[in-house]
């Protein structure tokens, strides 16, 4: 009879514990299936200029009717620029920032903040948990004045001010914004770019009118500029040649020579089907041209 009730005993026991596990595989079974969103969620922003991208990846707190500076977040410590994992940074190229050359890659971006000046830090070590700082892996410090702004609720990080060789980043938080200006050298990294096409199609007229058009624009490799044009016309570049020539002979003031190539220009592209759609380009140089003489 013992033995029976012993049996029934732990059968109740084996019926017990078979139901606390199975209730566990369900709730595991259930987390597996349904991930509730994160109450700071990731946000990644880009913005080109020039040769250069940046890409900042981040998470986004909420105010929630929080003090925010000197509260929520302590002043004279080091904080993650966000929630979760590290704020992160890249550039695809090398760029400037505070006087500061910056190697092309990704850098997680911390912050220490004050009541009138923070200190921005880019690190080396990109992939860890938001609160992992070592400042032995410090890349660069350098220091930014707070604004006040509009309030932000979220978290945001946005950029401003964009032109071909530089552009601002800019975070909101609360009422504060900071900001920083990123610059590129677009000289060196288009005279690269136009030397390597150069290398490559070295009879292509398309490639050099390419490069002394924006050679013209910028007002930079004057003196290698008119040779590229005059390899453009030598390959057949057309009246398109002679008019960039002309715009390389007025950026460097030289003015009558300048407009000997407009006329130039002008004779070889009569001929052109597509002169009547161009003409008027070659009209305001000239304007531009005598007026400056």
């Amino acid at each position: 009879m013992y033995d029976g009730i012993n049996k029934i005993q732990k059968g109740i026991k084996m019926k017990k514990y078979l139901s606390i596990f199975s209730l566990f595989l369900f709730i595991a079974t259930l987390n597996a299936q349904f991930q509730p969103p994160r109450v700071s969620p990731q946000a990644s922003v880009s913005q080109t200029f020039g040769y250069t991208t940046i890409t900042v990846n981040y998470s986004r707190p909420s105010v929630h009717n929080r003090k925010i500076w000197g509260a929520l977040v302590p002043y004279d410590k080091v904080w993650r620029t966000g929630a979760n994992e590290a704020t992160t940074i890249q550039f695809t190229t090398d760029v400037t920032i505070a006087g500061n050359k910056i190697v092309a890659g990704i850098y997680s971006l911390f912050m220490i903040p004050t009541e009138n000046s923070w200190t921005v830090i880019l690190n080396t070590e990109s992939k860890i948990w938001g609160l992992s700082h070592k400042p032995e892996n410090d890349y660069l410090r350098f220091s930014v004045k707070p604004a006040q702004s509009r309030f932000t609720e979220q978290l945001q990080f946005c950029f401003s001010e964009v032109t071909d060789a530089s552009c601002m980043v800019l975070m909101n938080w609360e009422n504060i914004q900071i900001s920083f200006v990123v610059t590129s050298d677009l000289a060196s990294q288009a005279y690269l770019k136009m030397k390597d096409a150069i290398n490559k199609s070295p009879q292509d007229p398309s490639v050099y009118n390419a490069c002394v058009k924006f050679a013209a624009e910028k007002e930079i490799f004057l003196e290698e500029a008119i040779d590229w044009a005059d390899k453009a016309v030598a390959f057949g570049g057309g009246y398109i040649s002679y008019f960039f020539k002309a715009k390389i002979q007025y950026a460097q003031k030289k003015y009558v020579d300048a407009l000997r190539t407009i006329e130039k220009c002008r004779e070889v592209g009569r001929t052109d089907k597509n002169w009547e759609s161009f003409y008027s380009q070659v009209d305001f140089l000239e304007k531009q041209i005598k007026s400056s003489m």
